[in-house]
Parts: structure tokens; sequence; C-alpha cells
């Protein structure tokens, strides 16, 4: 996952914007509760500010990390060493664009069109999408991009029937 803003929230207990943006920049790799991101770029479209968001996305190494899990037979925890390979042709995901919380729609759409086009060219598959406002910061002028690696498993866990306020689908 990678967002962008281009204003940021205005947390209610501090009644201020957590950072200011001139005219024309934006905040990359902001973080979904308001905090600043990695850096600040100018904005010059909507589809360079994908190109950035999907290439940084591609460029991220393998990922390691060891999982704690609890075993019952032991009655301990247990160390589970993962590593989690970057995405690359031929791979499938599921594609989240997400609302920060003040954009509009029409723009997060202008966003998809965009990442299909990369994913294509990426020789990403597309199997499932959701588009809105999934987790929002308050007013934030923004949106992320979340690419999740999936298998055959993966998906019939995902098609599962589920029905709760933000989401619902299946019988």
């Amino acid at each position: 996952s990678i967002g962008i803003a281009l204003g940021a929230c205005t947390v209610p207990a501090a009644g201020k914007p957590s950072f200011t943006l001139a005219d024309n920049e934006m905040e990359f790799g902001v973080g979904i509760h308001g905090e600043p991101g990695i850096d600040r770029r100018p904005f010059s479209s909507l589809d360079q500010t994908v190109d950035e968001m999907f290439d940084t996305l591609l460029e991220n190494g393998s990922y390691h990390r060891t999982l704690r899990l609890w075993d019952y037979q032991q009655g301990s925890w247990q160390e589970e060493p993962q590593t989690k390979q970057p995405l690359q042709s031929g791979d499938r995901v599921i594609a989240l664009v997400n609302n920060l919380g003040a954009t509009p729609l029409s723009e997060l759409y202008g966003v998809y069109n965009r990442l299909t086009t990369r994913c294509q060219q990426a020789g990403l598959t597309i199997e499932r999408n959701l588009i809105g406002a999934y987790c929002t910061s308050l007013d934030m002028t923004g949106f992320s991009i979340t690419l999740l690696k999936v298998d055959d498993e993966t998906l019939a866990l995902w098609d599962a029937p589920v029905h709760t306020p933000a989401l619902n689908w299946g019988k």
C-alpha cells in the first residue's frame, strides 16, 4: 500500500491540519492516520502520480518477518520466519483504491483506470477490486493504492459472503 495527499486532515483535538502543503505539492507516502509522508513532490497529473505510486510498489524488495504463533500442544509461542516476495509479472492481485476522506469518487475511478493500465503493462492480473472510502483520514484530500497478491485459496476466502456496514456481498 502507498498513499498520497493533496491536503492534510484536521484532527479535531488539534484544530489544525497535521501538515501544510504548497499549491501543486503532494505528500507522497502519507500515513493513513494523517501522518506526513516519506517526501513531498510536485503534483503534475493524476496519471503521473499513479505511475510514481505504482513504481514504488513494484520496487519493494522481499519482505522478511518473524511471526509468533501460539502452539496449543506445547503451550508456548513459536517463531516462524516468513518471506513475502515482491510483485512480479504473472501475479494475480486484488486492487484497492481507497479514498482518504475528501476525494471525489470520479477521481478514484481515474486512479483505477490508470492503475489497470499499469498492472497490464507489468503483467499483473487484477482479479478483484474495491474503489471507494474504506479507511479514511477524516477530511484528508488524497487516496491510497493497495495491491494484494492472491492465489486460488485467498480468492475463495475473499469471495466468501460478507455482510458488514462497510462490505457486503454474497448470499
